[in-house]
């Protein structure tokens, strides 16, 4: 670990902690390289899109947790404008971002109905280590500095997301029939966390300036990474698992039939 505490300027810092993620860089995950090689089967994909339906619902929870906590209004502004964009129409894609997982789901065979039914009833539940993965990762919000937690999500976890949903698009599409609009959310994502880890650099520079708040930071994001690597690591481990699903697609019916 680089001695964050000596002086240094504040890009020199965000250097420092963007090499730190890289350590643990989600895109370089060994099941992309399956992936790309076409060696997932189609019954694969369909378990880790079941997994990515409790991800996508359970990831605000982290948010969720931070606003309970005061704020200035900077980082109070940056918060709303971060789930704007995952809650809503207006900017990042043309839906909420788990309505548009739904419809990933929906392209791989799955009950819209029956998946939200299962979810309003808490039974929709995932892979263990993604589980408790996210649990953790809102419980920073509650435990640490809230900026500091808000801002180690968007730089220690959404800004290693594009690169590896570039991977996971090219893939899709190329060995698997996904087209743009099914593979939307994931496509959304690549340039709205790209702005959202931009922001999130800038949030670095006012709150993180003394040495003993770079080392704290340093910490907090440090283990943002590690929850957010061990949440998709949950997921992809899942594809090569026989995990028990509250629902099923419907071509997995058929088969059985």
């Amino acid at each position: 670990m680089v001695d964050v505490t000596k002086k240094m300027s504040a890009d020199r810092y965000i250097e420092i902690i963007d090499d730190m993620v890289k350590e643990k860089w989600l895109a370089n995950h060994p099941f992309l390289d399956r992936l790309d090689r076409g060696e997932i089967s189609r019954e694969q994909v369909d378990k880790i899109a079941y997994q990515m339906m409790f991800y996508y619902n359970n990831t605000l929870r982290s948010l969720g947790s931070v606003i309970a906590s005061n704020m200035d209004f900077p980082a109070r502004h940056a918060l709303m404008e971060n789930m704007i964009d995952e809650e809503t129409e207006e900017r990042c894609g043309y839906a909420a971002h788990y309505v548009i997982a739904l419809d990933f789901a929906v392209a791989c065979g799955y009950n819209k109905a029956a998946i939200e039914e299962a979810n309003t009833k808490e039974e929709l539940r995932a892979h263990p280590q993604l589980e408790d993965a996210l649990l953790e990762l809102a419980g920073l919000g509650l435990n640490v500095n809230p900026v500091m937690a808000m801002t180690s999500g968007m730089v220690g976890g959404e800004a290693m997301l594009p690169d590896l949903y570039i991977r996971m698009v090219q893939a899709m599409k190329k060995h698997y029939d996904f087209t743009d609009r099914e593979l939307d959310i994931f496509i959304v994502h690549i340039e709205g966390d790209i702005e959202h880890s931009n922001e999130g650099r800038k949030l670095i520079k006012q709150y993180a300036m003394t040495p003993e708040d770079r080392l704290a930071f340093y910490k907090i994001c440090e283990y943002a990474r590690d929850r957010l690597y061990e949440a998709w690591d949950g997921i992809f481990r899942s594809a090569d698992l026989d995990l028990p699903q509250a629902v099923y697609p419907r071509q997995w019916a058929k088969a059985a039939e």
